[in-house]
């Protein structure tokens, strides 16, 4: 690929667009710009990272769908924008992940349904792909909004399920 792609342009393009978003914020932050041939990662890094990630990673999530909007303008023409800050996206995961399956273990323990905390689409999502080969339960999103959460629910064990 080179660097004239339409993708290596548009990266320019989002990596200018969170630069003057950031400076506008007054956050001093270096933003460097990659991408993976499909999508455009952008990282914030510096002294002020903490006020770029936000409250579980509020600000970059909204930062992510600014830039995109800005970069993105045709519909259909959107290749994902990953907003990142000090590889902060990637220690949510692993945190999210363990939790999942700490709580999937308490789903099958207590079998009951384990309901967790409201999160964003994109926290949901990990949830969800963590727990998808799980052979003891299985996860749905309930509610609305901001209000939105996985439950992850235990399956009924085979003995359950014999005529008696």
């Amino acid at each position: 690929m080179s660097e004239t792609s339409p993708l290596a342009e548009k990266r320019e393009e989002a990596a200018r667009v969170l630069r003057e978003i950031l400076e506008r914020m007054s956050i001093d932050a270096e933003v460097s710009a990659f991408d993976d041939g499909e999508r455009i990662i952008l990282d914030a890094h510096g002294c002020e990272s903490g006020l770029v990630i936000g409250k579980k990673g509020a600000t970059l999530d909204s930062l992510q769908y600014l830039v995109s909007r800005i970069v993105f303008r045709t519909p259909g023409e959107a290749s994902p924008i990953v907003v990142d800050a000090e590889g902060y996206r990637g220690r949510r995961e692993d945190s999210l992940a363990d939790l999942a399956r700490r709580l999937a273990e308490k789903a099958v323990r207590s079998g009951r349904p384990v309901p967790v905390e409201p999160m964003s689409a994109q926290d949901r999502k990990v949830v969800h792909k963590t727990l998808a080969e799980h052979p003891g339960v299985r996860t749905e999103s309930e509610g609305e909004g901001v209000g939105r959460r996985v439950v992850i629910f235990p399956k009924r064990s085979e003995l359950e399920h014999r005529p008696a």
